[in-house]
């Protein structure tokens, strides 16, 4: 197994949905979650619970903008009430937006209307969902959700479309030193490598969560990746999702379909040969290989 990652999981290492990595605050994230992006109301509710309780996900990442930390909070409560599973053991994830960011007053108040809307006691992981905004503004947010750390209503802090700029300048910051990013999540697939952002996150024991870890489907058909499917009996998304989890990279893919949840799940389940690794590799378009606008946040000043 071939990668360079020192979040990568070890050549024979058995990979399931509880499968985690340890991040550098002393927390741990499973390996693979479940995106919400673009799931509203009832579909939301009705597709997270099928996720924890039938398939096994223990990882959901949501976010303000979303606009659906309400569902998301009440699928985790539910499936605590009507299950053996504890709320120890579900890793949820938001985001705070550009809109709320800037620290002070707004951004705590965001905070704890996404608290509340959830009817959580606390988040697992918050993202600062973009770094526009300037210097300031991203440090002041970062200092304002410090408290809510230090208050045990965040367990980690995190990142999400930032550069290496980005990176560098939160790190070298007295807020960045004190609680440091434990992820940063980016677009991120074989087509989209982001090795620069991957390589400067990793350099401070940033792990790397994927999203549109599957391009959308934009991809599917590159007689590449469809070489590499037919060769391991397995479909193109598989191949897409395991080639980030062979990079030491959390993959997060939405889905309210119960077939592709288990679909998805199921790239825990084998191993890509070296070979095949470095043919996904030299599938990378750069930017050109993006399919989400958000993504070119990373060049924010």
């Amino acid at each position: 197994m071939s990668s360079a990652s020192p979040f990568a999981p070890s050549p024979n290492e058995k990979l399931n949905l509880t499968s985690s990595i340890k991040l550098q605050d002393g927390t741990s994230q499973p390996r693979f979650g479940i995106g919400a992006w673009d799931m509203r109301g009832n579909e939301c509710y009705t597709a997270l619970r099928h996720a924890f309780e039938k398939v096994g996900y223990r990882s959901v990442d949501t976010a303000r903008y979303y606009r659906n930390e309400e569902q998301v909070g009440r699928a985790i409560r539910d499936t605590i009430k009507q299950t053996s599973i504890e709320r120890k053991d579900i890793y949820a994830t938001t985001k705070l937006f550009t809109n709320d960011m800037g620290g002070g007053e707004r951004s705590k108040s965001a905070y704890q209307d996404s608290l509340s809307k959830s009817g959580l006691d606390y988040w697992d992981l918050v993202l600062l969902h973009a770094p526009d905004g300037g210097k300031e503004y991203r440090l002041n947010t970062w200092k304002t959700l410090s408290e809510f750390v230090k208050s045990g209503q965040i367990r980690s802090l995190g990142i999400s479309n930032f550069g290496a700029h980005h990176i560098e300048e939160l790190m070298s910051s007295e807020v960045g030193k004190a609680i440091k990013p434990v992820v940063n999540q980016i677009e991120c697939h074989p087509f989209f490598a982001q090795k620069e952002v991957r390589k400067a996150s990793e350099k401070h024991g940033i792990v790397v969560q994927a999203y549109c870890p599957l391009a959308r489907g934009r991809y599917y058909g590159d007689k590449t990746l469809v070489d590499v499917a037919k060769r391991n009996d397995k479909s193109e998304a598989q191949i897409m999702l395991r080639w980030l989890i062979q990079h030491g990279i959390i993959p997060l893919p939405k889905s309210s379909n119960e077939k592709r949840q288990l679909e998805n799940a199921q790239s825990l389940e084998f191993t890509l040969s070296d070979e095949d690794m470095k043919l996904l590799d030299s599938l990378d378009r750069g930017k050109r290989g993006a399919v989400e606008s958000q993504t070119m946040s990373q060049d924010a000043p």
